[in-house]
């Protein structure tokens, strides 16, 4: 089991992670809560540690991510009396972890918000950082809050049972820090390739612990994206979700973002950012945990237009420039502003 705990700004968080972390859940036993659950998940083993609290299923995927949506579930938590006392569970993958973070962000301004990732990508990545989001207009998260969770559980028990697909989607993400922030986690996941995909728990404690702990230094020095620090995060992003958008959501997140480090990656050592030898590295590592390359390894159709669209509307776009993190070497980045019409150029490029 491993434990963190960070302060970011006015927010104490918790993150326990390890095999029997929901056992954390009996401090709530005398709280009013609402757990929120992706339909597709069994919530008994959270139920279990809770006494007073109301259930809510709610739907998966990108379907969930709209601002009607999210309201309906704020909708519930006014008709059954809750209050900024109170406490939200978010149960479930990023998907889940986002909308209901918005709900509990703009509920009475704020109400205690646990979350419980199911998936390693929400272990990883979605459920720490307090970015809440919803879509809008096709444009992935272009509606949301900086919200922190007070605590988030990675329970192991949650992947013993996810699809080995879903097992690949997250170690994308995992490789992104290896990538541009963690050379000692690239190392460890260059020479693990065999327990991280037999799930071998203390390799998979390890990965999660060493995201975690990249995840929060980085949201630490830039929580709210002003500093230009937290740019690191969204490597292989800017492409990565035009990519989605191209595809009207069909490719799965952690596949789009494999295929937008690679594209960002080759942008860099163009421009002259990236040391020799770094595309290699990037693609070689990618390969090693099968995850996708190029745009025709997707097996999906982009719309190219749809894919520019999201890249000129991305948030990090400020007056015809983009700010773009660009891996210099292994463990290490570099900030760059990058004109939109040169970053399009690349885009296109490699959606083609």
């Amino acid at each position: 089991m491993r434990i963190i705990n960070e302060s970011l700004c006015d927010s104490n968080i918790s993150v326990i992670i390890g095999k029997d972390a929901l056992a954390e859940l009996e401090e709530l036993k005398d709280k009013k809560v609402a757990l929120f659950y992706s339909q597709k998940i069994d919530p008994s083993k959270v139920k279990s540690h809770l006494k007073n609290f109301i259930e809510v299923p709610i739907i998966d995927g990108e379907e969930a991510k709209d601002i009607h949506y999210a309201l309906k579930l704020a909708k519930i938590l006014f008709e059954n009396g809750f209050d900024r006392g109170d406490y939200v569970i978010a149960l479930g993958g990023g998907t889940v972890t986002d909308v209901v973070g918005f709900v509990a962000s703009i509920y009475m301004r704020g109400i205690n918000l646990i979350n419980i990732p199911t998936t390693l990508l929400g272990m990883v990545d979605a459920s720490i950082g307090g970015k809440t989001g919803v879509n809008f207009e096709n444009v992935k998260n272009v509606l949301g809050t900086f919200y922190q969770p007070s605590m988030i559980i990675s329970d192991l028990l949650f992947l013993d049972t996810l699809p080995f697909e879903e097992i690949k989607k997250g170690l994308a993400e995992v490789i992104k820090y290896g990538l541009v922030l963690d050379k000692e986690l690239y190392d460890f996941l260059a020479m693990n390739k065999e327990k991280i995909f037999s799930k071998d728990e203390e390799a998979l404690e390890e990965i999660i612990y060493k995201s975690t702990l990249d995840k929060l230094s980085v949201v630490k020095a830039d929580e709210r994206e002003t500093k230009g620090i937290r740019i690191v995060l969204n490597f292989g992003h800017t492409i990565g979700h035009a990519i989605e958008a191209g595809s009207n959501f069909s490719v799965p997140h952690g596949y789009a973002i494999s295929v937008g480090m690679v594209c960002e990656a080759k942008m860099a050592e163009e421009v002259g950012y990236a040391e020799e030898g770094v595309v290699e590295d990037v693609t070689w590592i990618l390969s090693q945990y099968e995850l996708p390359l190029t745009v025709d390894a997707l097996n999906a159709k982009i719309d190219l237009e749809k894919a520019m669209s999201a890249i000129t509307k991305d948030k990090k776009v400020r007056g015809g420039i983009v700010m773009m993190p660009f891996p210099t070497r292994i463990g290490d980045w570099k900030k760059v502003d990058v004109p939109i019409e040169t970053l399009k150029g690349f885009a296109e490029q490699c959606l083609r």
